[in-house]
């Protein structure tokens, strides 16, 4: 090979190394640093803890337990209802129920017990009753910690709904 393409390769191969590693670096400057927060979460990188997404990839499951008891609708007969309540959690959120669970299960009992028979026997009424002690527990966690910490609780679920009249 003559000097000419030895040196014409060997300029080739610098200008595509210096290349590759300034396309490496301008990579590594774009992607975003976790916060302290984030990374606690478990968030995926560049995932802002504030958004409302964040975290919705690995949520999990937090019962609420034991079972809740309880009459309802005042009127007549003593009339039951047994349930089991789970709320589905961004990771981190654990901690702040298990501190704050008997205000939680105090607020849910209530709610409870003060069903009419309608509410518990229809599909439309323990929909909405779901909907009712999703809040609960959101409205309870942002009062006693914060409404970020509140909005980490994403949804709840009956996991047993037993109605005695």
């Amino acid at each position: 090979m003559s000097v000419r393409i030895r040196s014409l390769i060997a300029v080739l191969a610098t200008l595509l190394a210096v290349g590759l590693s300034a396309s490496a670096l301008a990579q590594e400057e774009s992607a975003p640093e976790l916060s302290a927060e984030a990374e606690e979460l478990g968030l995926p990188a560049g995932m802002d803890p504030d958004d409302p997404a964040a975290g919705m990839t690995d949520l999990i499951y937090y019962t609420l337990g034991p079972s809740f008891v309880t009459n309802y609708d005042g009127a007549g007969r003593l009339k039951y209802l047994k349930t089991d309540i789970s709320v589905r959690i961004q990771p981190g959120t654990a901690p702040f129920l298990d501190q704050h669970l008997p205000y939680i299960r105090n607020r849910l009992v209530v709610l409870l017990s003060g069903q009419l028979e309608e509410n518990l026997t229809s599909t439309d009424g323990k929909e909405t009753l779901r909907r009712q002690a999703l809040e609960q527990v959101r409205s309870a966690l942002a009062t006693v910690e914060s409404q970020a910490i509140a909005d980490r609780v994403v949804n709840l679920y009956f996991m047993s709904f037993v109605v005695q009249r």
